[in-house]
């Protein structure tokens, strides 16, 4: 099962990365199989009363946050009422020089939408050796100018995130995955070894970030909320 779970979800990452490569960053399109791939996983084996909205599943939905309203990926609503909402981030290029702008976004959407009552979870993908692109006019790609390894210290903030008190700020439940893509485009999970990361951590991502214990905790939070 969780075998099938992994393979299922590279699949979808792999249609993703490939409609990003056609459409480009900006478009939604890029987003559909993988915001649909979550929503169809989360939403089975739960009760007849549950249903979900996403890209390719009825379109995302606009939640009036504590703060402001905001359109988030996937929502499951229990009896019609949200009561779930999941919030996916797929960095596939330039992380090193956005990492803290990722995270800080990260908690004040967490916070907009916890604090009405709702939940909010969040699953994000980063790769082990990422590329490094110049800027370039609109929204075309830059030049290359090298490859970025995974480090440490741009994880640690989420481990110490998922290791804090269970304020406003925090996601109910946090996911993240290490990928990287061979030659033909298709996605695989970074040998985490190799990446220079504490022992801690990589025990860390490999369980309790996993994306096995991310659907599972994501369905009971769910039935929490109804």
């Amino acid at each position: 099962m969780a075998n099938n779970l992994k393979v299922n979800f590279l699949d979808a990452l792999k249609s993703t990365y490939k409609a990003y490569n056609i459409y480009g960053a900006r478009s939604p399109k890029k987003l559909v199989p993988i915001h649909s791939w979550f929503a169809k996983e989360i939403i089975s084996g739960l009760a007849k009363s549950y249903s979900v909205k996403s890209l390719g599943n009825d379109g995302e939905y606009k939640i009036e946050g504590k703060y402001y309203p905001k359109t988030v990926d996937v929502t499951i609503f229990s009896s019609q009422k949200p009561v779930v909402t999941l919030s996916f981030k797929f960095v596939t290029s330039n992380y090193a020089q956005n990492t803290n702008n990722y995270f800080e976004q990260l908690l004040g959407e967490t916070a907009n939408i916890r604090r009405t009552g709702v939940g909010f979870v969040h699953f994000l993908v980063l790769r082990g050796y990422a590329p490094y692109y110049d800027k370039a006019a609109g929204n075309k790609r830059g030049k290359l100018k090298k490859i970025e390894t995974l480090s440490e210290h741009q994880i640690k903030k989420y481990v110490e995130l998922f290791k804090d008190l269970d304020f406003p700020h925090k996601p109910d439940v946090l996911g993240i995955a290490i990928v990287d893509f061979n030659d033909n485009a298709e996605p695989y999970f970074t040998d985490l070894t190799k990446l220079g990361l504490k022992e801690d951590t990589i025990k860390m991502l490999q369980s309790d970030f996993s994306v096995e214990t991310f659907i599972e905790k994501v369905k009971a939070l769910c039935q929490l909320k109804k």
